[in-house]
């Protein structure tokens, strides 16, 4: 088994703009737990801030196509010296529907156990993303 990429996907009863507006809209974002800081340009600071104001990710934007594309690298930490994983979203679909693919590339070795605990992760995110994007 190869734990250092997992990929996982789900479709979603809601346009690419709408799915994308779960990422990029701070008031949608929330109902997650927090909030994506950044300003979506290349090169920018990305990461997870809580409700609780605590930033939990560190990262770098390093590609977006605006209801297509998401790519961006987390650090170990605020230091940008280490990358623990590089993530990128594709939305794929039309009008009524949009598959989301994750996939993300592992820059250090984890136990099967913590691969799987991963994926799990993903599916939720994956799913709380889904219930949003088809109640906006």
């Amino acid at each position: 088994m190869n734990t250092n990429l997992i990929e996982r996907s789900i479709e979603i009863n809601a346009s690419p703009d709408k799915v994308w507006r779960v990422f990029t809209d701070a008031a949608i974002t929330r109902q997650m737990g927090g909030e994506y800081v950044s300003d979506w340009e290349v090169g920018s600071v990305f990461g997870w801030k809580g409700t609780d104001g605590k930033q939990y990710t560190h990262g770098e934007i390093m590609e977006v196509e605006t209801s297509k594309r998401l790519k961006h690298k987390l650090f170990n930490g605020p230091d940008k010296s280490s990358v623990a994983s590089e993530i990128t979203y594709k939305f794929e679909g039309n009008a009524d529907t949009t598959v989301l693919f994750a996939q993300e590339r592992l820059f250090q070795s984890i136990s099967e156990e913590d691969y799987k605990e991963a994926v799990q992760g993903w599916d939720t995110a994956l799913y709380m993303v889904k219930q949003l994007a088809e109640s906006i």
